[in-house]
């Protein structure tokens, strides 16, 4: 993959895109991560997977994906937390409009998980049915309606 340069797309980040939708998958266990790349294309999507913060940027870049599995577990759900606050701060309008899905050990963040911009949060372990759930969920629901539902996410687990 040539990281130098970027995708040519004319997409606003906000309208559906045809399909196979991308879902990135960021793991930092290699085999975790080829695992759940393998188990979520099955559902139909085209899907790629990083290992870490900066090759989950890089691909966000590139390849604009339009769901994010966030899953990086060697520096707690912060990593992961990182990683959202860099796709909800980034300048493209493709990149941050991405849907993120965030697993982590421990319900214990999930209110954080959502103020920081989640649209989706999973505890470990979860099925592979949960997880295409979670993800064809948050790819179906309209940009404008995502505030809200989080705002509801909160109220019920705030």
């Amino acid at each position: 993959m040539a990281l130098g340069r970027k995708r040519q797309e004319v997409w606003d980040g906000t309208t559906e895109r045809r399909s196979p939708e991308t879902v990135l998958v960021v793991n930092d266990e290699p085999d975790a991560c080829e695992l759940l790349v393998r188990m979520i294309a099955t559902s139909g999507y085209r899907t790629l997977g990083a290992t870490s913060e900066s090759d989950a940027t890089a691909l966000m870049a590139y390849d604009l994906p339009r769901c994010v599995v966030l899953d990086l577990s060697a520096g707690g759900v912060g990593s992961s937390l990182k990683v959202l606050d860099h796709i909800r701060s980034h300048e493209d309008h493709r990149i941050n409009t991405a849907r993120v899905v965030l697993c982590a050990p421990t319900a214990k963040n999930r209110a954080f998980s959502f103020q920081s911009g989640a649209d989706s949060f999973l505890v470990r372990p979860f099925h592979l049915d949960e997880l295409t759930g979670q993800i064809a969920d948050v790819l179906r629901r309209p940009h404008d309606e995502r505030a809200r539902h989080r705002r509801d996410e909160l109220a019920r687990h705030g």
